[in-house]
């Protein structure tokens, strides 16, 4: 009856968590898209109040049993001769009762690569809420009846905001009457302080779109889709991009051959101005278009750009630049127009299923947002820490760097996770917390693993993946109809950390498939 009990506790706890997270997870399977949208007025704000998170009662010590057929089929792939090269850290306990069912060097603090974003995930549910909304406000400091002077654009943080968007800003302008700016466009990215880069992202040089920079005001998640099509034979290919704007330079070095194949580079380099993006290589004519993201240097150069270019489309004449400044204070300009983000949980949501860096630094970096005040990196560290104290961790047992995981300079080890995982099951948002994981087999990073019965559909689970780190840590139910909190991490094995998914695998199917 009691195991009737847990089991019928647990469907009810998955059936809330495997609500809808939101229409826009869409976009990123189908790519930025640039239909344009009705923005929505309102101010800053959650879209409903936050209730006072309830205190979650202390995770007591549970007597641990033996379950020697769950350790032998862990053991069984621990005991891979290249797994023992490696740190591993594996822990699994009920994550109602917290009775530990298997444990190993699960005390180590490891880098966990992209499983700091349930920590950030988790720390930004605690502070903002899951109702509360990003707005960017349109704004000028003087208006005729056609034309305005100066318009600034003034961000807040945005994670998610697209070229459609903006696009919707310039047509709303134009709905108003407006067909002129006369003076300039000016980027008012005041929310937070200056410096594009997160912490440890300036260790590596690369223009991968995963090494986003992140600012108070940016579009298409601060990247670049450059899309190569083939022209007529011996004649460069097209080259476009997108979202379209006049900030990034092109040098097409790109020619188009015979036939089908498609062997096309595209890097994107810093300039003083911002970026620059060359193409080369050939491209049959009758070869598919090929797309490559790049990132962005300048997001607060590149966002104006995008702007400009949105309100010359909808038929504004503008003529002047586009530079940072700040907007005059609120009882001083005039309100043109409020764009209000989705509720921050489609963030979240997006952030975990596809292991978003560039959404988990803008989230972050929000929460140490105060009145009137910049939000800097060591404040966001500090609401991290505060948050993760708060949840029973000691401050002296873990290290927090960033909120991507990206690099070095994170450390948590298998325990505290699960740790984490069983507090956020407990908490006022955490059906939220465990519907924006990916589901093994279904969707975002794990659409494609765990496909196996009984564990289809039913482990939820962060990856994290980095060249000499592969994290696996979620919840699952098992055969016993036991809801359980696992954490598996592996760093620094002899060869690149992603071959050893299959074994991460392997740990996680023995998990969901214990049997009392």
């Amino acid at each position: 009856m009691r195991d009737r009990q847990q089991q019928q506790s647990s469907h009810r706890m998955y059936r809330r968590a495997l609500r809808p997270a939101s229409y826009l997870l869409v976009l990123l399977l189908i790519g930025l898209s640039a239909n344009g949208v009705v923005a929505q007025e309102g101010q800053e704000s959650s879209a409903l109040e936050i209730p006072e998170v309830p205190e979650v009662p202390a995770i007591e010590e549970v007597e641990r049993r033996d379950y020697p057929e769950l350790e032998r089929a862990i053991d069984r792939v621990l005991s891979d001769p290249e797994l023992q090269r490696a740190k591993v850290g594996v822990h699994v306990e009920d994550a109602q009762t917290g009775e530990v069912l298997y444990s190993h060097l699960a005390d180590e603090p490891l880098n966990p690569a992209s499983n700091i974003k349930l920590i950030t995930a988790a720390t930004a549910l605690d502070v903002l809420g899951p109702h509360y909304t990003f707005s960017t406000e349109l704004a000028t400091n003087m208006r005729s009846e056609r034309s305005i002077d100066d318009l600034f654009v003034i961000g807040s943080g945005e994670a998610f905001l697209l070229f459609k968007d903006v696009l919707a800003w310039a047509g709303e302008l134009r709905l108003q009457g407006i067909d002129t700016i006369a003076g300039d466009i000016i980027i008012d990215e005041s929310a937070f302080a200056e410096g594009y880069l997160p912490p440890g992202y300036e260790t590596r040089d690369t223009d991968a779109s995963y090494r986003s920079s992140i600012g108070a005001l940016s579009v298409n998640f601060n990247t670049v889709t450059t899309t190569v099509t083939p022209g007529a034979v011996g004649e460069p290919g097209e080259v476009r991009l997108d979202p379209p704007q006049g900030h990034i330079e092109v040098v097409n070095r790109t020619r188009t051959v015979r036939g089908s194949l498609a062997r096309v580079q595209v890097s994107a380099i810093p300039t003083e101005e911002g970026t620059r993006i060359e193409v080369g290589g050939t491209i049959g004519q009758g070869a598919q278009p090929v797309a490559v993201r790049k990132r962005v240097d300048n997001p607060t150069e590149f966002a104006g750009a995008v702007v400009a270019r949105a309100i010359k489309m909808v038929g504004i004449a503008f003529d002047g630049e586009v530079r940072p400044g700040a907007a005059p204070a609120p009882e001083v300009r005039q309100r043109l127009h409020v764009h209000n983000s989705s509720p921050l949980i489609d963030t979240i949501a997006a952030m975990n299923k596809w292991s978003n860096n560039f959404m988990a630094e803008q989230l972050l970096l929000a929460t140490a947002r105060g009145p009137g005040e910049p939000a800097t990196w060591p404040q966001a560290i500090g609401k991290a820490r505060e948050f993760m104290v708060s949840a029973g961790f000691d401050a002296e047992t873990f290290s927090l760097h960033n909120g991507s995981g990206l690099y070095e300079g994170n450390a948590v080890s298998a325990r505290q996770f699960v740790s984490l995982l069983r507090y956020m099951r407990g908490h006022a948002f955490g059906p939220e917390f465990i519907a924006s994981l990916p589901i093994a087999g279904v969707d975002g990073s794990l659409r494609n693993r765990l496909r196996e019965p009984h564990v289809a559909g039913n482990l939820r689970a962060k990856t994290g993946t980095l060249n000499n780190v592969t994290a696996l840590s979620g919840y699952v139910q098992s055969r016993s109809g036991r809801q359980l909190a696992f954490s598996i991490l592996i760093n620094d094995p002899p060869r690149r950390a992603w071959v050893y998914r299959p074994h991460q695998d392997q740990i996680a199917q023995a998990i969901a498939n214990f049997d009392e």
